[in-house]
């Protein structure tokens, strides 16, 4: 996983020198590292229910575009291995909505590499008391528990802010894949985000899918993740 972000960190280094040479500061880079005790991927366990490290790297261009990659330390249950997604997109605000559009490469490296590509869009709005995003993706060649069946995935994510407690969130999702050719899986989720000295978030949750499976029984989470 490291060379991940290695590689892309000096691409973005390159990226970055006509940049600076033209006095355009336009480009905002962010990036986080995190430990969970229970990785999922849309209610299913990635890490077979154990402590994993995860992190991520964008850029975000002051027009609205971005891009960058995500890595992960993962277990599929029966061995070690990472997972990169390269991800590209562009986001808008119109009005009291925020609108986003992208597509990413999931890579899942185990004994060998496989790679996804998915399309996605999604819609937010920002309420006040509440923040609420509503999204759709399409995966053409599947995904890594369902390779070659196309799957249409539908979500919402509702972020309450805990009233006299400005660092405490509570954090809801609720999302749908409609798998061609297999049982379709519906998952949720429910935790508490809080944020400590600005850039350290802790958080806990409780999630659970539509699976009959391990990898898709309910557990609890526990991460900390540090911004940059």
């Amino acid at each position: 996983m490291i060379k991940y972000f290695l590689l892309f960190g000096a691409a973005c280094g390159a990226f970055t020198v006509p940049i600076a040479a033209q006095d355009e500061p336009n480009w905002d880079f962010e990036g986080y590292v995190a430990l969970t005790t229970d990785q999922r991927d849309r209610g299913l366990k990635f890490s077979d229910s154990g402590t994993t490290l995860y992190g991520s790297l964008a850029a975000y261009h002051t027009s609205g575009f971005y891009g960058g990659l995500d890595a992960s330390l993962i277990n599929n249950g029966f061995r070690d291995g990472e997972r990169t997604e390269f991800f590209a997109g562009y986001g808008f605000e119109s009005g009291a909505y925020i609108y986003d559009v992208s597509v990413e490469l999931d890579g899942i490296h185990l004994d060998s590499s496989s790679y996804y590509p998915e399309f996605k869009a999604s819609m937010a709005r920002d309420f006040g008391l509440a923040y609420i995003r509503g999204g759709l993706s399409y995966a053409p060649e599947g995904r890594w528990n369902t390779p070659d069946v196309d799957s249409y995935y539908s979500y919402v994510d509702l972020e309450v802010p805990v009233p006299l407690i400005s660092q405490l969130t509570v954090l809801t999702h609720i999302g749908y894949d409609a798998r061609d050719g297999r049982s379709n899986l519906l998952d949720w989720s429910v935790g508490l985000s809080v944020f400590v000295f600005d850039n350290l978030e802790i958080s806990f949750s409780y999630a659970d899918s539509s699976l009959d499976q391990e990898i898709g029984r309910d557990g609890i989470a526990f991460g900390a993740r540090i911004f940059f």
